[in-house]
């Protein structure tokens, strides 16, 4: 692993000059020192890099919430993929992510800053935690010591609750300090977004006891409190769907024929709405009008200006829901989330009773009252929560939702993202390739 001390986006960092001479024999490219609100900035904008770009989109397909078509994302469609398709992402974790935290943390120690400092040590714990979630074991502790020109790499279970571990610091420190700025939009304080966070995470490591306690002092009441990044018009500062459709590579990323499109579509035999549920506002919200494309007209899920939530009250809710103990929990966290969604789409999702998911009830399929319960929960969170997280998901229930197989030389959706050939080559503690069908181990 290649040891980065510095880097900082250059559109972030206006210059300017003292003179027309000074400076002339210096390299204007080699940064000596960046304040650290600049530097924490630069970490912030990177989660997009995390949440809502290439990952996304690649976790995306494997759950067929989309549909690759062409060219590159052809072969994705079919579980095709390379050491070399997860370069940039593993760069976005390690050089552009972690390595930009720690001096941000750093510095803001030196500086006597908690707040800053807890800022950091969540958005450590974030990039560390997504990236041994579709990785498995990866470098952690030894990561930029000088000490450990190779840093080794750690299992993936104790990479989660160490990652967990730096949000609770994180969590400490900064507390009820606003989580909004330049780059996030939010009602939530920085305790509540690292509580919603560490959520996510033990519910991946299947710890529903902590997940749900997380979830519930996360305390997201409403849509205000997502945490989600600002979008303009503005050239980069638009929705990276939006970017990538329009801008990048039109017609590589479809709904055409995914599962989800399929969920929502009333007139398909996989439609998931009943007599309390009408599902077809939310698929014209993903679907473009051509019934193919994402939708990325104004009010569409891959608009312009739309913001993405990192994480949202949808899934913290529904992390709430598949936790609780209690029918009547599970029950108040989907109902919540069906009130919240009669208002977004404005459109039909009445209240849930337990008898919906009695034998022959509506929303029931076939299943025990526990078995339809979670899957509806499941298929709530699988059309609601974009990416990484409904991954995450297919993989630590076993698929409990049926997600289609889209390769004939499978019998399951790829496993994990494969380690970048860059680590082969520049860290003597690689462990090695390791196939994409492998299952990672807490999945084991």
């Amino acid at each position: 692993m290649k040891k980065i001390t510095f880097f900082i986006a250059t559109s972030l960092l206006l210059l300017s000059c003292e003179s027309s001479v000074e400076g002339l024999n210096d390299n204007p490219n080699q940064f000596t020192d960046s304040p650290l609100s600049l530097i924490l900035n630069h970490s912030m904008l990177n989660v997009a890099s995390i949440a809502e770009a290439e990952p996304a989109r690649i976790s995306g397909i494997f759950t067929d919430q989309f549909t690759g078509v062409d060219r590159q994302y052809g072969t994705l469609n079919g579980y095709s993929t390379l050491s070399t398709t997860y370069e940039n992402f593993w760069e976005d974790i390690y050089q552009r992510g972690v390595s930009q935290i720690q001096i941000a943390k750093a510095k803001a120690i030196d500086g006597g800053n908690a707040v800053a400092e807890g800022q950091a040590l969540i958005l450590e714990g974030y990039h560390f935690a997504e990236a041994a979630l579709v990785f498995g074991d990866i470098p952690f502790s030894e990561v930029n010591n000088s000490e450990f020109s190779s840093p080794a790499y750690e299992g993936q279970s104790a990479v989660i609750k160490g990652a967990i571990a730096m949000i609770t610091d994180g969590v400490a420190k900064a507390g009820s300090s606003s989580a909004e700025n330049n780059v996030f939009e939010t009602s939530s304080t920085w305790a509540q977004v690292g509580n919603a966070l560490k959520a996510r995470y033990y519910l991946a490591l299947g710890d529903m006891t902590n997940a749900n306690a997380s979830a519930v002092a996360a305390n997201f009441s409403s849509e205000a409190n997502d945490w989600s990044i600002i979008h303009s018009t503005a050239n980069y500062g638009e929705n990276l769907f939006w970017q990538f459709e329009v801008e990048q590579r039109a017609d590589y990323l479809k709904m055409e024929n995914s599962y989800m499109a399929q969920l929502l579509n009333s007139t398909d035999v996989s439609y998931k709405g009943n007599a309390k549920t009408d599902e077809t506002a939310r698929y014209n919200y993903y679907v473009a009008a051509n019934g193919l494309s994402l939708n990325t007209s104004t009010g569409g899920f891959a608009a312009q200006k739309a913001s993405f939530p990192v994480v949202s009250f949808v899934e913290v809710q529904l992390i709430i829901a598949e936790t609780a103990t209690s029918n009547s929990a599970k029950l108040a966290a989907l109902n919540s989330v069906r009130a919240h969604n009669a208002s977004k789409f404005s459109s039909t999702y009445d209240a849930y009773v337990e008898a919906d998911f009695q034998t022959g009830g509506i929303a029931n399929d076939g299943h025990t009252v526990a078995d339809a319960m979670k899957m509806e929960i499941l298929l709530e969170k699988f059309c609601s929560v974009i990416g990484l997280p409904t991954y995450q998901d297919v993989l630590r229930t076993d698929n409990f939702i049926g997600v289609p197989i889209k390769s004939s030389n499978t019998t399951m959706i790829p496993q994990r993202f494969i380690y970048p050939s860059s680590e082969e080559a520049s860290n003597a503690n690689f462990p090695g390739y390791v196939d994409q069908f492998v299952a990672t181990p807490i999945h084991n």
